[in-house]
């Protein structure tokens, strides 16, 4: 596979390159643009200029070539290389010239031109030797000597420049550069097998390196040398050591050559010891880092040979911005680099077609490690949903478990807050409800929170009036509004559609949660709900929601904080209590729905929360349904069944019920439920679902059997979405969910007693 994509690499770059050599007869027309984004990186000048803004223009210059240099980015650096070398000439500090030669040198040498980088580099060190500056002649050297140890056939040549550079660094006690220089020694002994030489450098290295106190990338370089060596004194083992070391100090996104070479020379030395199945093991770990390197080296060289085209196709533009007309003396140069770049491509190439067969066998060995691959991905996907169903069925049982407890507390508590000979206890008791009010709030959020990030919380659609909803929404709040001296307006637009279809119970939470949280943080302030039309089909419409408040505001730094659970938002979140789940599940919701919710906010002036939903839009006639009229004094005597199981329970239902003149039965199980239905008459019956000997279920199914009309209401403190089916399935009225609001249970009683009523009248008429 690898051959095969340097093949296309290649057969890319040669196309190019043919085009590019078309083009050389035509005369072609390039946008000045091209030139001025260089030039205005760098400080004005022109030719009145004066010596110290031309030094100042060549500073800034260096700065850029270098940075883009490291960037790999040769193509900028080649464009202005005679303007740049001209200006240095010009310029007030005589190390400019030799600064700006090194960068276009190494420049040119990253894209093999070695010819032109060896005369930078020579005019370098020969005017350097002329002015006797030491520092220079040493950077000279250091170039000229990686000149040569790039090039086939000049490794004596490498070694005596080496050589005498060390020198020069001895007497300007350079410790970083003598480390360099014994290290490359060492290497290039290695590579002329010469182990005697290459250990007295290795020595040498490991001095330098320890007063540099072993940077990770030195010492691993200075490692494999030593690996090197010794495998030159045939001692395999000493050398697999190094080779580890260095494979250990180079991460892989760091120090991907020094990687491969120690791999590579780990890989000889247990060649060496005859133990093939190592060599095996470290081969398809260095597969895998030669393949990347692959991929680089063919970047590289469609970048150089693009770098050295593009500085060909603008040399014309770069004469019309010069100080100096003196950039024409590389034409026959450039030519020639462009006849040998075709040919050696043309060599590439033929050899990469001399591969194809091996690159076939690379690819159907790649394709059987994909395929072992998806497999253990398959696995750890069925291990990851069995965990999510764990977690599921943990926070069921949990909330059960939470629920019926607080069901006494918060029904015990309202009981009380109403016996008078109580009234100097009142206080406690509010705290004592508040506080249970509050821990089921954060079970309630919870639970909801585990649904979403499940995907297991689905909701039936529904024609539904969004006027008439956030109304209702806006209503639910009137006692936190009144307490909090606050103001709230509802602005709908009239282009809004009046009747929507979609999912009301989801748009009520987000709402809920955002009107909430607005009246929690604001005092005598206002809250403003805006609902506006952004845009609309014939079947849909995109419904903006903005909900924005007076309060305090939130710190800016803070904002990116808000929807993650458990944060409180408010700056001074000791005034107020919150489960911190209800941004969350508002964010949650939004984006299952398919929107995206957005905040601003000011501290000390106000917050805004907005999401836009996409709703369709119901033809349905708008219809009023008509209500029954439901008081309190229709549950004034009649006789209602209570099946539960809990003590506490038990008091606490039947509390509510006879302070409304209720007739109470009390039955501990299912099967003691069915008993007494049938031995006595009853207008209703609250069935909890979880109880011994015999459940609600098995209790209703069996009560159906012999009388059909009874309502059963459900108790329940598991989520109703879980049960909901199951519970109407086996003959079920309603449900309730416990702990209950004391008004909306006496409601929903009423309401079912009402509707069997009429249902009586009607089969009797």
């Amino acid at each position: 596979m690898k051959l095969l994509n340097k093949a296309l690499f290649l057969i890319a770059i040669f196309c190019s390159l043919f085009s590019f050599s078309q083009e050389q007869s035509i005369d072609f027309d390039i946008s000045s643009n091209s030139i001025n984004s260089i030039i205005d990186k760098l400080p004005e000048i022109s030719i009145d200029s004066t010596n110290i803004e031309v030094t100042t223009h060549v500073k800034v210059m260096i700065d850029w070539m270098t940075e883009e240099h490291y960037n790999l980015n040769y193509a900028p650096i080649l464009i202005y290389s005679e303007k740049g070398l001209s200006l240095a000439a010009k310029s007030d500090d005589k190390s400019h010239i030799h600064k700006v030669r090194s960068v276009i040198g190494n420049t040119l040498l990253a894209v093999k031109d070695t010819v032109r980088a060896k005369k930078l580099f020579l005019n370098s060190l020969n005017e350097a030797e002329k002015e006797k500056d030491s520092s220079l002649i040493l950077a000279s050297k250091g170039n000229l000597a990686n000149l040569y140890y790039s090039m086939e056939g000049y490794q004596r040549k490498t070694i005596s420049t080496y050589l005498e550079s060390i020198e020069i660094a001895s007497r300007l006690n350079d410790t970083t550069r003598l480390f360099i220089l014994h290290h490359n020694l060492s290497r290039a002994y290695n590579e002329v097998k010469d182990a005697k030489n290459s250990a007295y450098h290795i020595d040498k290295t490991e001095i330098y390196l320890n007063r540099l106190n072993n940077p990770p990338h030195f010492k691993a370089s200075h490692l494999h040398n030593k690996g090197r060596m010794l495998l030159l004194l045939n001692k395999p083992d000493e050398a697999i050591e190094n080779f580890k070391q260095t494979i250990a100090l180079s991460p892989a996104n760091e120090f991907k050559e020094a990687l491969i070479e120690g791999y590579t020379g780990y890989k000889e030395a247990l060649a060496m010891k005859e133990d093939y199945k190592g060599v095996y093991e470290i081969d398809k770990k260095l597969e895998m880092y030669e393949i990347e390197k692959d991929k680089d080296d063919n970047k590289n060289i469609i970048e150089s040979a693009t770098a050295k085209l593009n500085a060909e196709r603008f040399k014309d533009q770069i004469k019309s911005k010069e100080l100096e007309k003196e950039l024409l003396e590389e034409q026959a140069d450039s030519k020639t680099l462009l006849i040998f770049v075709i040919l050696a491509i043309l060599i590439f190439i033929c050899i990469i077609f001399a591969q194809t067969y091996k690159s076939n066998l690379d690819r159907k060995e790649l394709i059987t490690d994909l395929k072992d691959k998806n497999v253990e991905y398959l696995a750890a996907k069925k291990q990851s949903d069995e965990l999510a169903k764990v977690k599921s069925k943990f926070f069921a049982t949990v909330s059960h478990e939470l629920r019926t407890p607080l069901y006494g507390v918060v029904g015990l508590s309202s009981i009380l807050l109403e016996n008078n000979d109580l009234k100097k206890h009142e206080k406690d008791l509010k705290s004592l409800k508040f506080s249970a009010n509050y821990l089921l709030a954060l079970v309630n959020d919870l639970l909801h929170l585990n649904k979403i990030e499940n995907n297991s919380f689905t909701e039936d659609e529904t024609t539904f009036d969004v006027r008439e909803l956030t109304s209702t929404i806006v209503s639910s709040f009137e006692y936190v509004r009144l307490q909090n001296q606050n103001e709230i307006q509802i602005q709908i637009d009239k282009d809004v559609p009046s009747l929507l279809f979609g999912a009301p119970v989801r748009l009520s939470q987000i709402l809920m949660n955002l009107v909430g949280n607005a009246f929690k943080f604001t005092e005598k302030g206002k809250i403003i709900v805006t609902i506006k039309n952004v845009e609309q089909s014939s079947q849909k419409a995109k419904i903006q929601f903005t909900v924005s408040d007076t309060g305090p505001g939130i710190e800016k730094h803070k904002l990116h904080q808000i929807f993650n659970e458990f944060t409180q938002i408010d700056p001074m979140s000791s005034m107020y209590q919150g489960t911190g789940l209800g941004l969350p599940i508002v964010k949650k919701l939004v984006e299952q729905a398919g929107g995206e919710i957005f905040v601003e906010s000011e501290l000390g002036k106000g917050t805004t929360f907005t999401f836009c939903l996409d709703i369709t839009i119901s033809n349905e006639l708008h219809t009023i349904k008509p209500t029954s009229i439901l008081s309190f004094k229709q549950l004034v005597k009649k006789k209602i069944l209570v099946v539960e199981d809990n003590r506490i329970n038990q008091i606490v239902t039947k509390k509510i019920l006879e302070n409304e003149d209720v007739m109470c039965t009390i039955a501990q199980n299912g099967e003691e439920a069915v008993a007494l239905v049938k031995e006595n008459i009853f207008d209703l019956i609250l069935m909890d679902i979880n109880m011994p000997i015999k459940n609600g279920f098995d209790a209703t199914i069996e009560i159906r059997q012999f009388n059909k009309s009874i309502p059963i209401i459900a108790l329940t403190a598991v989520e109703i979405e879980d049960q909901k089916a199951q519970i109407f399935n086996a003959g079920m009225n309603d449900i309730i969910l416990k702990p209950y609001d004391i008004d909306k249970f006496k409601k929903i009683i009423i309401y079912n007693l009402s509707i069997h009523q009429n249902d009586e009248l009607q089969r009797l008429g």
